[in-house]
């Protein structure tokens, strides 16, 4: 619906720098009467059902709501300012929105660049940050004799006071208290900064251990299904949380390894034992790692690791994270605890070997299975022990038997100590009976103090036990069976118990935690980054000490360089002659801090933008773009010269000057590009100067703002012989003695490499360099960014000479065309041919 603005309003606006809109639908700040808009929290600027945001480069763009998540979500949100303007009508308001992502006020030049009808892909820019607002027609501004609106991400005007018709008006879109996003590993790294997790208002107490921020977590993300990892079973996707610390351990293919991670766990461990109820959250390695690959996360493979390796089944480090938007916070929930192994599960195990020399712990086995699962002859009650229990000839039980657990065990142990092994055992059997006796004495051990907790309800149900070694409900590891899983679906909180305050796990509806909202900060930031950086141009060192958690950074203390010929893209130090390796620094449109812009001076690439905050402020220190990096002022640089990074020869000397091309390498020193038999390239020694002659190009302006200048040369030989790129892609001299006469010179910029006085030739339209081979001297063109680096040194020729191709006698051509000559009063002059009497001077004299 289109609005006619009053003439009256719309003359105060002017007047007053503001523009918004008077009708009834115009949005009022939550401290009016019947308005909505909240100040100084995160909302929506709507656009429909989507969301306008802001890129890191500064452009507008609308993300649609099912593609909002952590990594673009504060892109998306705004705090707003209400201005309010008084006059005698009233007092109306304008607005100002604060992107929480960049920091950037929603600036916007009132221009057109579309004929009047304004311009589309809207970016952060100097210009109006006071908007009016309302509900249908969204943001718009008013110029002296001009209204513009935003409509989605593009910028519409019209002449007048009218807005016209809105196809996607922004509105207010308040953030649900409950709103919330499921976080994966990158929403992980993008909202929680410093990898520190934070329970802000409370916190453990003196001398317990807060594993969440003692620790700088990365998350992993993986999936859960019935079959195991990334099975196709209901999957459940899950975050693993590591702090990056690797120990000497066995992977899941059984192999040792130096790179064996440690997870956040609910450990077996409990603050309140014997309940177990209220887990200790640990950092500690896993039984079977997580994977992405179905086939190596089975749930059999998950089952045979963990039960002879290691105390934490996988599914104990699993965690679903999720970011209420409103607050700022994260809550961490627990999807599976350990569970305790039932004891009769482990005795079983235990009675498995085949005791055919030793009867009498035959005989003990069948005693002890039928303790707990029962019989016809009957079926122990709670509280019973075995050593008390009573069993008939068959070693049943029974009850008012004279033969007694404490019997067959004594027979047993008796049995043990007497069996021998016969004179004639062979090896293999004497290793046979000292198994048998192993594991015999082991289930003895095993069922020292067994009782029965829960009697047997059927035949398929056997007794819940306990023994002193395997207490029930603690029984998570036996090195035999594989650790059990239970779903907990409990939240990480701050839990009081008596006078203790701990991290642990507990249903959420629990009223004695104390707090389960995480925060991914210590001390709540400001919007926007916090970095006060000069804007200009800088050296930029790479900071990042890892390049990966527990993998040093190989190039962490060089300097960036963008150089098209530099393989390592770093140097060593600074390099005032080379403009690949310095940065501009700008600070972006719209903020006083905390969002810059870096781009290399030669390349203009914008290698980081957007929120930019302090590391080590004293240090220049840095993190952008998830980088981390170190600023360093290039005083030393000649900002006024243009033409630093390149040979550059003057027109005029390239005219009046030949060349000398030689070699800057140590073992080649004085060696020349010289033409071969079959007009390719090498090096080599000559018998005399060989000169070229350099032709250029007109000049080619490039880098941030156009404020740098190249040239690009042809070089020809004494024979008019021109370096080109043949078919077969081989760089030969063509038009010489040798060479078939065609092809096109080849445009070489010369690129100052390791100081200002060698470069390297560089063919920039096939991205080629000349590189020298070692063994044969030769000369080809290899690939820019991946060959080594073969620098030559340019110079003039070091004195006037006598070529074969050259004249004896040369003409002397001032810059501006005069050529010099001499008068009768033997003075020096210059002057062009013709401006002077024919009779009084000839070509020789300007010879």
């Amino acid at each position: 619906m289109n609005k006619r603005f009053s003439t009256l309003l719309a003359t105060a606006l002017v007047a007053g720098g503001l523009s918004f809109n008077a009708a009834a639908t115009s949005y009022l700040p939550s401290t009016v009467d019947n308005g909505s808009v909240k100040e100084g929290v995160n909302a929506y600027l709507k656009a429909g059902d989507n969301y306008l945001a802001v890129k890191a480069d500064g452009n507008l763009e609308i993300i649609t709501s099912t593609d909002l998540n952590g990594t673009n979500l504060s892109s998306a949100l705004w705090t707003i300012k209400a201005v309010p303007t008084t006059t005698v009508t009233g007092t109306t308001y304008a607005y100002q929105f604060t992107n929480k992502g960049t920091g950037q006020l929603l600036s916007i030049e009132l221009k057109s660049n579309k004929a009047d009808t304004g311009k589309e892909n809207l970016k952060i820019e100097a210009g109006n940050t006071n908007w009016g607002w309302d509900s249908e027609n969204g943001l718009y501004a008013l110029t002296a004799d001009s209204v513009f609106w935003i409509d989605g991400k593009d910028l519409k005007a019209d002449k007048g006071t009218t807005v016209g018709v809105v196809t996607s008006a922004i509105t207010y879109g308040e953030v649900a208290v409950d709103a919330k996003i499921g976080m994966t590993a990158d929403d992980f790294a993008a909202l929680v900064k410093d990898g520190k997790l934070y329970f802000n208002g409370e916190d453990v107490s003196a001398g317990q251990k807060n594993v969440l921020t003692a620790n700088k977590w990365t998350a992993e993300s993986y999936k859960i299904a019935t079959e195991g990892f990334a099975g196709e079973s209901s999957p459940v996707d899950v975050l693993y949380l590591t702090n990056g610390e690797k120990v000497a351990g066995y992977d899941n293919a059984l192999a040792k390894t130096d790179n064996k991670k440690k997870y956040l766990v609910v450990d077996h461990s409990f603050y309140n034992a014997p309940a177990n109820t209220l887990n200790i959250l640990s950092v500690d390695t896993l039984s079977f790692d997580p994977t992405t690959t179905a086939a190596d996360g089975t749930t059999v493979k998950i089952n045979a690791r963990t039960a002879h390796n290691g105390k934490h089944h996988p599914f104990a480090a699993a965690f679903k994270a999720e970011y209420y938007i409103a607050n700022d916070s994260i809550v961490l929930t627990s999807l599976y605890q350990p569970a305790s192994i039932l004891v009769t599960t482990t005795l079983d195990k235990l009675a498995m070997p085949t005791y055919s020399t030793l009867e009498a712990v035959t005989n003990l086995v069948k005693a002890i299975k039928s303790f707990y699962e029962g019989g016809t002859t009957g079926k122990p009650a709670a509280n019973a022990t075995f050593a008390e229990a009573t069993f008939n000839e068959s070693f049943a039980y029974e009850a008012s038997k004279p033969t007694t657990g404490a019997d067959l065990i004594e027979a047993a142990e008796k049995q043990i100590k007497e069996t021998k092994d016969a004179e004639d055992a062979t090896d293999a059997q004497k290793e046979k009976l000292a198994t048998e006796k192993a594991d015999a004495n082991a289930l003895i051990a095993a069922i020292k103090g067994l009782k029965v907790v829960t009697a047997t309800t059927g035949a398929a149900v056997p007794a819940v036990v306990t023994t002193d070694k395997y207490k029930d409900g603690s029984n998570f590891e036996d090195g035999l069976t594989a650790l059990n899983i239970a779903k907990a679906d409990k939240q990480i909180v701050v839990r009081k118990l008596s006078d203790t305050k701990v991290v642990t796990i507990a249903g959420k509806d629990d009223a004695s935690n104390l707090i389960a909202l995480i925060q991914p900060y210590a001390t709540k930031p400001g919007i926007g980054g916090d970095a006060e950086i000069a804007e200009g141009l800088y050296y930029i060192i790479n900071a990042e000490k890892e390049k990966s958690a527990g993998v040093a950074n190989e190039y962490y203390g060089l300097y960036f360089d963008a150089s098209p010929v530099n393989p390592a893209n770093y140097v060593a130090k600074t390099q005032a002659f080379n403009p690949f390796a310095q940065f501009v620094v700008s600070k972006a449109a719209g903020v006083d801090k905390g969002n810059y812009t870096i781009e290399n001076r030669a390349t203009t690439d914008a290698k980081w933008q957007g929120v930019t905050n302090v590391v080590d402020k004293d240090n220049n220190i840095f993190v952008i773009g998830g980088d981390t990096i170190q600023l360093v002022a290039a005083e030393d640089v000649d900002a006024d010269n243009a033409y630093i990074g390149y040979k550059y020869i003057t027109a005029n000397d390239a005219k009046n000057n030949k060349f000398t091309i030689t070699s800057a390498a140590d073992v080649l020193e004085g060696q020349s590009i010289v033409m071969t038999k079959d007009s390719t390239l090498k090096v080599a020694t000559p018998e005399g100067e060989v000169l070229y002659t350099l032709v250029p190009s007109a000049e080619e302006e490039y880098g941030v703002e156009d404020a740098l200048a190249k040239v690009t040369y042809t070089i020809m030989d004494a024979d008019s012989a021109f370096i080109i790129k043949n078919a077969a892609g081989q760089y030969v001299f063509s038009n010489g003695k040798y060479a078939t006469k065609n092809g096109t010179p080849v445009q070489f910029t010369m690129i100052a490499v390791d100081a200002d006085s060698t470069y390297v030739l560089y063919d920039e339209e096939n991205s080629k360099k000349l590189v020298v081979s070692t063994q044969y001297k030769t000369i080809s063109g290899e690939n820019a960014k991946t060959a080594r680096n073969d620098m030559f040194i340019v110079k003039p020729q070091s004195a006037p000479a006598s070529y074969k191709s050259l004249p004896k006698h040369v003409r002397i051509q001032a810059i501006n065309g005069d050529y010099a000559t001499v008068n009768g009063a033997n003075q020096g002059i210059a002057v062009r041919e013709g401006d002077l009497k024919a009779d009084a001077y000839s070509n020789l004299d300007f010879i």
